[in-house]
């Protein structure tokens, strides 16, 4: 991959087996398309698509490491001043190369502005990995360690290179513990792009020793280096072709200084990049197109009776239609088996749609789901398309198979082309076509890497009954992407779409959008945004400190949870990812006994008692299970169905007495009017329990004005969400007023529960010119402050 391009390319990558127990052997079937030929997505265990990109792999005792550059923040590298930022190095495990589960950032994002390419390493000797990075300035590597495969990584002095004009490192481990930097060069001659150098690395592997080769390559890249008894093997993209698909090359030695074998001059040579001739020295071709992309790794797999060795690819083609921009983190993942001749030649290789690999030991892997999951379109066999765009709409229709409270519908979506206005998912009864409530995701919180976002509609739903997921939007720049399955995934509903603005739709009976739904039983309401109650810790790159074991939130509008004991950083890694894109984000911090408007009635082990049919809490600093129980519960896991805080004293917390926690005004008493114009989000209920609805009109507040009776005892009675978003303090401007601050601060724009958040430098205007958009058309709207 060369810098001297607009973009870089992808990689190859290099392991050092750090072996774990012996095992009896397992099959497992990696697919790379379904049987027409078409690139299929991988996903982590929660359901997003893979974003570690141009990286490298390593194997852990029993678990596999995939390392790479994350693009879901839109990099696209060096694409000129406009070009976001830098998105991170990201880590994935996995047991079985199936199931991978996201680790988090490696590097933060930020920490430059065109790194790419980490590789990781293993130095025995000193019990430290080490990575590199191309930082994406020419000649400079960045040299990170970490004691632990799941970092952080440290930034170490930069290394001295005894080639200049380098680019496009790789590295790789030998088994008698010396270690080897393969890289381009820049200096080559006239008419040629890149050339391939290794040089030895000193014992630390953090410099290197002024030993090298260079093999006169005149223009390849992308190296994947394995050794296979007593040869090393070197592939690579032959010829250089930026986030595109040239051939796998080879080379081949018995010492990894040299001499190399298999290099040959083509007079026919061609750029890929310039599209002209270009007669130089080659590899020997052994694949056609590197599997639609370029090389990732060469992974040794040693099982019982020998080591098979894996092909892995970065499959940069078909992530875009033609004419689009650039988006990196659509990239799938091709991984194939490699064959060997008698003699320990390489056979030229194909693609294969599937293929089967051994693995040592029992791996066992799967996908993650809430307690409440109800319905899925499942993970296997989906790719993505982009085009909610304008009078572009989709959908998807699910049938309940609880009755109960709509607490979660997540759609595996992405965004292209930066579109300016958010994407709205509406919940729509199917048989009459009712609204029955509408939520927005701001462009800042859709990545550009399929991600499986959640709305909270809290709506009743009814077993057997058909409810559909609608998305679109206003924004004529970009789309909105989706992962979709034509092999009719999920027989209890259907995708269909519109190209006028939802005036009508057409079904497409076999055809599936990838998306789970959650049903609480309980009736307990889930927020779609901060919990009512957490109040605020730290600013981003603070630290959030507290006593005991507690659950903190980090974002703006948007956020992601984890739970700790005593401190953690207010950062994108310590929480595994960045909830809003490009809005300065602060923590919250759980409070420290039961949600927000409950109260103790028993400890761990003791029993709840009350009077009637109430909501109960069991759990402790922000993480709960909920049920509905009569006259008294249990407190303890049984009772509730799982352990919401493993290790960790918990209590039980029974439902107070009116209006939801968290700045909601009563509108009617049971049996009334709610009297509101204009979108707003209305909840109807007692004691914890409550059904929610979309509105712009006066809405009765009774049972079948809201899908059903919420679980519970005592008079019902409906309201409205008042003030600003929770973890927010009063207004600071009234709508086409100014909000007045110093420094660069996060303001939230709305009202009736639904906002826009921007981070903006001394002061706003408190209009929707200045936040991009009006997110509750029709209703007065005011600014809120972050902390």
């Amino acid at each position: 991959m060369r810098r001297l391009s607009a973009v870089a390319c992808a990689v190859m990558a290099v392991l050092w087996l750090i072996p774990g127990a012996a095992h009896a052997d397992t099959v497992v079937t990696l697919v790379n398309n379904d049987s027409a030929g078409h690139q299929l997505s991988r996903f982590d265990t929660g359901g997003n698509a893979l974003d570690a990109h141009d990286g490298s792999l390593l194997q852990v005792g029993d678990l596999y490491y995939l390392y790479g550059t994350s693009y879901s923040c839109g990099y696209t590298y060096n694409a000129g001043p406009n070009a976001s930022g830098f998105c991170g190095f990201k880590a994935y495990s996995s047991p079985d190369l199936v199931h991978w589960t996201d680790r988090g950032y490696i590097v933060a994002p930020g920490q430059c502005r065109y790194c790419f390419r980490p590789h990781v390493i293993y130095n025995q000797s000193t019990a430290t990995y080490v990575m590199w990075a191309d930082m994406g300035l020419g000649n400079s590597y960045g040299v990170f360690t970490s004691p632990a495969p799941t970092g952080l990584f440290t930034r170490r002095a930069n290394p001295a290179l005894a080639v200049g004009g380098a680019v496009d490192a790789a590295l790789f481990a030998d088994s008698d513990g010396s270690a080897y930097v393969i890289h381009n060069t820049t200096i080559v001659g006239a008419g040629l792009t890149a050339d391939m150098v290794v040089e030895r690395l000193t014992p630390d592997y953090l410099n290197t020793t002024g030993q090298y080769v260079r093999l006169g390559l005149g223009n390849v890249e992308a190296f994947a280096a394995f050794k296979r008894d007593g040869v090393y093997h070197v592939l690579m993209s032959d010829p250089t072709c930026a986030y595109c698909a040239g051939s796998t090359g080879e080379v081949t030695a018995t010492s990894m200084l040299g001499p190399w074998s298999g290099i040959w001059y083509d007079p026919n040579g061609f750029d890929i990049n310039n599209n002209r001739p270009q007669p130089r020295n080659r590899s020997r071709i052994v694949n056609a197109d590197n599997c639609g992309g370029q090389p990732l790794a060469v992974l040794p797999i040693t099982r019982t009776g020998g080591t098979d060795h894996l092909f892995v690819a970065d499959r940069w083609v078909a992530n875009l239609p033609a004419g689009s921009n650039p988006n990196q983190s659509l990239a799938n993942f091709h991984l194939g088996p490699l064959a060997f001749d008698g003699a320990g030649t390489l056979q030229s290789f194909t693609c294969a749609d599937t293929a089967a690999v051994t693995l040592p030991g029992t791996p066992v892997g799967g996908y993650n789901a809430s307690p409440d999951r109800d319905q899925h379109s499942g993970f296997a066999g989906f790719r993505h398309y982009c085009d909610i765009s304008g009078d572009v709409w989709r959908q998807q229709s699910f049938t309940p198979s609880r009755t109960g409270l709509l607490t979660s519908v997540a759609v595996t979506t992405f965004q292209r082309d930066q579109p300016t206005l958010p994407l709205t998912v509406d919940i729509v009864d199917t048989a009459t076509g009712a609204l029955l409530q509408s939520s927005s995701l701001a462009p800042a919180t859709v990545g550009w890497a399929p991600s499986a976002l959640a709305v909270h509609p809290n709506v009743a739903v009814t077993a057997g009954h058909s409810y559909t997921a609608r998305l679109h939007t206003a924004s004529t720049q970009g789309c909105y992407g989706f992962e979709y399955n034509d092999a009719n995934p999920y027989p209890g509903g259907s995708e269909s779409y519109s190209t006028n603005g939802g005036g009508g739709f057409t079904g497409e009976t076999a055809r599936d959008l990838k998306f789970t739904t959650d049903v609480n039983t309980a009736g307990a309401y889930v927020p779609e945004g901060l919990p009512a109650g957490y109040t605020y810790c730290a600013g981003e790159g603070g630290t959030c400190a507290f006593t005991g074991t507690r659950t903190v939130a980090y974002g703006a509008g948007a956020y992601r949870y984890v739970t700790a004991t005593g401190t953690t950083p207010c950062g994108i890694v310590a929480f595994g990812g960045d909830p809003a894109v490009g809005v300065l984000k602060s923590c919250y911090l759980a409070p420290a006994g039961g949600p927000s408007g409950y109260t103790s009635c028993a400890g761990e082990g003791g029993t709840c008692s009350f009077t009637g049919t109430r909501t109960v809490a069991y759990g402790s600093a922000g993480s709960f299970a909920y049920r509905v129980a009569s006259g008294a519960t249990a407190c303890g896991v049984a009772a509730f169905g799982r352990d919401p805080l493993p290790g960790v004293l918990k209590s039980c917390y029974l439902a107070g007495p009116g209006a939801p926690a968290g700045g909601w005004q009563q509108c009617a008493a049971e049996g009334g009017t709610c009297a509101v114009s204009g979108p707003t989000t209305v909840m109807y209920g007692n004691q914890g329990s409550f059904h929610t609805r979309q509105a712009s009109a006066p809405v009765p507040c009774t049972a079948s004005g809201f899908g059903g009776t919420p679980p519970g005892d005592g008079a019902r009675a409906c309201y409205v969400a008042t003030g600003g978003p929770a973890g927010y303090g009063a207004a600071c401007a009234a709508e086409n007023g100014t909000c007045a601050f110093t420094g660069f601060r996060t303001v939230a724009y709305g009202a009736a529960g639904r906002f826009t958040y921007r981070s903006l430098s001394a002061g706003t205007a408190c209009t929707n010119t200045a936040f991009g958009l009006d997110p509750v058309y029709g209703t007065a709207k005011n600014c809120y402050l972050a902390p």
